[in-house]
């Protein structure tokens, strides 16, 4: 061996064979072999290839062997390829979860899927072998298929799985995962795997998952890794599965709005749930008793927000009205100086374009009067105008809203102030109370 690593040239192959195995676990013995392959072509992989079927095992997570292991499964025929993998089927799972024997193993699958296309486009139906090596290889896979899920090794091999080969050899993930979806979906990894599930074409098992996800929505969407999955459901699946995680939180909007991980998928159900389900969601929120809670929470306020942005006017009116007493109420009062506080203020200013931050009070009105335009979703109109005379443009003007820096500029002098508040106040108790909101 000595010798061969001496030689200014690469020994002939006569000299590697019978060196193989040795070789392969060297850096310079391995890429003498893989120079062989690719300069002496298919005779030279079959010879290596049967010298090494004592051993495949073992180079497939070995940190030079497996780049060998790669290289032969390239220049061996389809036929040749079956013979290695059913050699190597009872290390496969062990080497998905190795560092090296993962990419072993996803060059094995990527391989399988090239073989069935290329066997699917030529060969006869009476041609085809009694058990093609993708068989072989998702039939050593599937036992251990929730627990390669979940490791940061085998999710790779698992997702080659689902990317590259026909649903006929996949399925077999489908069923595991929907088996074990509380573990798998609130892992780092499986809800990685979850995802790749659910872009695949629509199919039984895909359908078997998406309803154990249903099933489990409340509890997965309050999970760190959990309310990811919940959400892809949302993003990816049909109208019926939507409906199904939207009506699962109806009753525990506000609960869910103020943990950390629940509320980003509140703010996604609040966009794809039914007219129907949104008003009874707009009513919870809207609860005198919780509105403060979820305007001062770090996270309650950016469902606040979602919620002003995807109502209907009526819905927005209502969810206003109910956080009025709280924007200025001496029991309220640090919410306009909070950062969730100043972000609401700014989203019912965008959208009632007219909304006047009242005093301390709480006195603050948003015309809705025989003019105000709505645009087709329900929200006001940027166009809205007052045209009855009594506020005039002094008070229009009366506070604006100095978006960049999240806070509201008095522009009134005293005079001014004077001179508007009384006709102000004055107006304010003539006109009907579900004509104005604040």
């Amino acid at each position: 061996v000595a010798s061969l690593y001496a030689s200014p040239q690469r020994p002939p192959l006569r000299e590697l064979l019978g060196h193989v195995r040795r070789l392969s676990r060297d850096q310079v013995g391995c890429r003498l072999l893989q120079q062989a392959l690719d300069e002496e072509g298919v005779t030279a992989a079959s010879m290596i290839l049967n010298e090494g079927l004592s051993f495949w095992g073992e180079a497939m997570v070995d940190p030079f062997g497996n780049y060998l292991f790669q290289k032969i499964l390239e220049k061996i025929t389809a036929e040749e390829r079956i013979i290695l993998v059913q050699n190597v089927s009872p290390r496969l799972v062990n080497a998905s979860l190795n560092l090296h024997g993962t990419r072993s193993v996803q060059k094995v699958v990527e391989l399988c899927a090239i073989d069935e296309k290329e066997t699917a486009a030529n060969a006869k139906p009476d041609d085809r072998p009694q058990e093609t090596a993708s068989e072989i290889l998702t039939r050593s896979l599937a036992p251990a298929a929730a627990r390669l899920c979940i490791d940061s090794h085998g999710n790779h091999v698992i997702q080659r799985i689902l990317l590259k080969l026909p649903y006929q050899y996949s399925h077999f993930v489908f069923d595991a995962v929907a088996n074990s979806v509380g573990d798998v979906a609130r892992h780092r990894h499986g809800c990685c795997v979850i995802q790749r599930c659910l872009d695949s074409p629509p199919s039984a098992a895909r359908s078997n998952l998406v309803h154990r996800i249903v099933e489990k929505s409340l509890e997965l969407m309050q999970d760190a890794y959990g309310n990811y999955v919940v959400q892809y459901v949302l993003d990816v699946c049909s109208d019926d599965d939507v409906h199904a995680v939207c009506e699962s939180v109806v009753g525990k909007v506000t609960l869910l709005a103020i943990q950390k991980f629940s509320s980003n998928v509140m703010e996604k159900c609040l966009e794809r749930c039914t007219d129907k389900v949104r008003e009874m969601y707009l009513s919870e929120l809207s609860d005198s008793e919780r509105i403060r809670e979820l305007m001062m929470d770090p996270f309650g306020n950016y469902v606040i927000q979602r919620a002003l942005a995807v109502s209907t006017h009526a819905q927005a009116v209502q969810l206003v009205e109910a956080m009025k007493p709280h924007l200025f109420s001496a029991s309220g009062g640090g919410i306009k100086n909070t950062a969730g506080g100043r972000r609401i203020i700014a989203k019912i200013s965008k959208r009632f374009p007219n909304f006047n931050v009242g005093d301390e009070t709480g006195e603050a009105l948003v015309p809705k009067n025989g003019n105000h335009k709505k645009s087709g979703n329900g929200n006001s109109s940027n166009n809205s105008r007052h045209d009855n005379g009594m506020l005039g443009e002094q008070s229009q003007g009366r506070y604006n809203h100095r978006r960049g820096q999240g806070k509201f500029v008095e522009e009134f002098s005293d005079q001014q102030k004077r001179h508007t508040q009384p006709r102000f106040d004055a107006f304010a108790k003539d006109v009907k109370s579900d004509n104005y909101i604040g």
